[in-house]
């Protein structure tokens, strides 16, 4: 609210459903950042929703429906559709909220290239946001899960790998625009994390220092590629 929204930094949150969503588990992750002067989008509840439907539409979990039941998950489905259109059309007004459709299809074929679609659970949706969101509505990316996940690490490997300009680039290699952002940037902000519950040690505080600041150069790209 003291800021245009175009000038404030957005910081994307992913990785394991509870503790993305939990201030206890991810240790009030959010307010640090803001105190920083970042804003935060947690990737939504609606997301695994949606994911769900598509691993029954594309037939990746063996869910036996009669014809009613299919139609029944059709119109759901639909509904599911307008309403979320809908309701984020109005939250999009306050200019507080991240109203953007969850594009499930798109998520996938980003993180395809290296994650199975049928390695079903958190690692195609937790690759495939991250690449999808960075540099195009965030500035950074966080990946959080709980400690020992391995679902969390195995997102974590991959996006390690990933999280630069070659394989930002790949996601959309027509679009000029990104390709003048990211034109002297080598890795992109990316930190994975892992949370018991307990506060983070120091390795994670400098590392979340080191981050932020990554994040805030590439903030300034971007604003400045719009103003172009």
């Amino acid at each position: 609210m003291k800021r245009p929204q175009d000038e404030v930094p957005v910081i994307s949150l992913s990785g394991e459903m509870f503790v993305r969503r939990d201030g206890l588990s991810r240790r009030y992750l959010t307010e640090v950042l803001a105190k920083r002067g970042f804003a935060t989008i947690c990737s939504p509840i609606a997301e695994w929703m949606i994911y769900s439907d598509y691993l029954v539409d594309k037939k990746l979990v063996y869910m036996s429906m009669t014809l009613l039941e299919k139609l029944g998950f059709m119109i759901k489905k639909r509904v599911m559709a307008k309403h979320e259109k809908r309701l984020k059309a109005l939250l999009r007004k306050s200019g507080l909220v991240h109203a953007e459709m969850v594009d499930m299809d798109t998520i996938i074929d980003t993180a395809r290239p290296y994650v199975s679609p049928n390695l079903t659970g958190e690692v195609v949706l937790t690759v495939g946001s991250a690449l999808m969101e960075v540099s195009s509505q965030a500035c950074g990316v966080i990946a959080i899960g709980p400690f020992g996940c391995m679902p969390n690490r195995i997102a974590e490997a991959i996006l390690n790998e990933t999280m630069n300009r070659e394989g930002k680039l790949a996601t959309a290699p027509k679009d000029m625009r990104l390709r003048s952002i990211l034109e002297d940037v080598d890795d992109l902000p990316f930190l994975a994390v892992e949370s018991d519950g307990s506060p983070f040690p120091q390795l994670i505080h400098a590392k979340l220092e080191a981050f932020c600041l990554r994040a805030e150069r590439l903030h300034h790209r971007m604003r400045n590629s719009r103003r172009l």
